[in-house]
């Protein structure tokens, strides 16, 4: 059973110009799975994971933990 499900999830900055730090990712974390998220300074490691907490909502896609969607 999944635990935490992303699906196309995105998050995009206004400015100019906007800055997309999270670009449809992907995820299936079930149960016991062990999960490393690595990558280079800036690539957006940081924001997937306050995504995948719950801490900032994504601009497109969804967010599901324990079969619950956080946007609903």
């Amino acid at each position: 059973m999944a635990v935490l499900e992303l699906h196309d999830v995105r998050k995009t900055y206004p400015g100019e110009p906007p800055v997309e730090s999270v670009r449809g990712v992907d995820l299936l974390v079930e149960a016991g799975d062990m999960l490393a998220i690595s990558g280079a300074s800036g690539s957006g490691k940081s924001t997937l994971l306050h995504l995948m907490a719950t801490l900032d909502r994504p601009t497109q896609g969804s967010v599901v933990i324990d079969g619950m969607s956080v946007g609903a």
